[in-house]
């Protein structure tokens, strides 16, 4: 789309019905924002700079491009370099290369770094670092604008008091609002009791939900995931739980039977395109393993894939370990970032982390592709020795592009 203009030019002083008509359109915001409306994000990003006035278009909470999408564009991968300053590093997953939003979040000063919690539908949940969590400051932080929030401090109460984890409710198709759930203790003196409090970005400050209730001890709280109106938390062991955001309802989900719980079997939980995934491991020869999908009424989780992935560690024998930790008693090192679901299912993946590596793997025809490797990036003192693996599920934030107002 070329911009608007009316300044006069050669071709166009000899056809007053074309300046007629871009001041008409120049003129009218309705026009104008129906144009826009139109264009894809990228577009949108950069006519922002266009003028004073189509920045305040673009930058409206009340406009939706029509573009807006759920597709991952990518994923941030927060390293292991330090309690403080977390950098991160950039995984491509569209066709086009891209450079990274980000290394590290500096949108606003904190001496000991930001980090991020949580990824939902193009908003990242993120906190400062704080030796004193009564002090944690939270954010909701768009990567794609570089806009972000500064959310008041939930009302622990007590200086005995701490939340065990705080997790984000945003569903763009529904709302242009959010929420933000957190869970923390109601006891001192008896950490498993457990109440809510929500911050809404439409209504404002904290307030508290329901009553307190009694979770197991196993519950992540940390890393909650957000499906279907609800955050998920995942358990170690037996039912995990999940909240209803709307309805205020705390409740039990069923996980799938596992072959060995001393194991530690699940390998990954999140959400794609509208779907809960979770991967469990069968027995020690793990190359072997089912993509688990949690019905939408909640009836019952059913094998979407079936993995194999001995074809990848005969091309990187680098995952064959030398020494197998007899906790976890893993043969082979790799971990799983992300299930990746398309519209139609046809080109669904998921990204695997294999040492100073990141690959894809297409769920319908089992192949594999490299898409980065870390150490290209690297100083040598940076790069992780063999066999060894930086990232896990819990440290992959999904990027998608989105004008959501945070």
């Amino acid at each position: 789309m070329k911009m608007l203009s009316t300044k006069k030019t050669k071709a166009s002083s000899s056809n007053p019905y074309q300046i007629s008509s871009a001041n008409t359109i120049a003129s009218n915001d309705d026009i104008l924002t129906l144009i826009l409306h139109r264009l894809p994000l990228k577009s949108l990003l950069k006519f922002k700079t266009v003028s004073k006035h189509w920045l305040s278009l673009i930058t409206d909470p009340r406009f939706r491009p029509k573009h807006s999408s759920t597709t991952i564009s990518g994923l941030f991968l927060r390293r292991l370099s330090g309690r403080t300053n977390p950098k991160f590093d950039f995984v491509n997953l569209g066709p086009h290369r891209s450079r990274a939003p980000f290394r590290s979040l500096t949108f606003v000063y904190d001496p000991l770094g930001i980090k991020i919690l949580q990824s939902c539908n193009g908003l990242l949940l993120c906190c400062s670092i704080r030796a004193n969590i009564q002090r944690t400051t939270y954010f909701v932080y768009n990567p794609t604008t570089k806009h972000y929030t500064v959310l008041p401090s939930p009302t622990l109460g007590s200086s005995r008091n701490y939340a065990f984890g705080v997790s984000l409710a945003f569903d763009p198709l529904k709302s242009s609002h959010y929420k933000v759930i957190c869970i923390m203790n109601s006891d001192p003196d008896l950490p498993e009791h457990c109440r809510v409090q929500i911050y809404s970005s439409e209504t404002g400050p904290w307030r508290p939900s329901g009553r307190p209730f009694v979770a197991p001890s196993n519950v992540q709280f940390k890393n909650g995931v957000f499906w279907n109106g609800a955050i998920h938390w995942l358990s170690d062991w037996g039912d995990s739980l999940c909240f209803e955001v709307e309805e205020e309802k705390m409740r039990d989900i069923p996980m799938p039977s596992v072959v060995n719980e001393d194991l530690k079997p699940y390998r990954y939980f999140g959400e794609s395109g509208g779907h809960l995934h979770l991967v469990e491991t069968c027995g020690t020869e793990n190359l072997l393993f089912d993509v688990f999908e949690m019905e939408r009424d909640y009836s019952g989780w059913f094998v979407k894939y079936r993995v194999d992935l001995n074809p990848v560690a005969v091309s990187f024998p680098e995952m064959v370990r030398g020494y197998v930790d007899p906790i976890d008693l893993q043969f082979y090192a790799f971990s799983i970032l992300c299930v990746v679901r398309d519209g139609t299912d046809e080109g669904s993946f998921m990204v695997l982390h294999l040492p100073n590596k990141a690959i894809r793997y297409n769920f319908k025809d089992n192949s594999f592709i490299k898409l980065h490797d870390f150490a290209l990036l690297r100083s040598r003192a940076e790069i992780v020795g063999d066999n060894s693996l930086e990232f896990e599920w819990f440290d992959a934030y999904q990027f998608i592009e989105s004008f959501a107002c945070p």
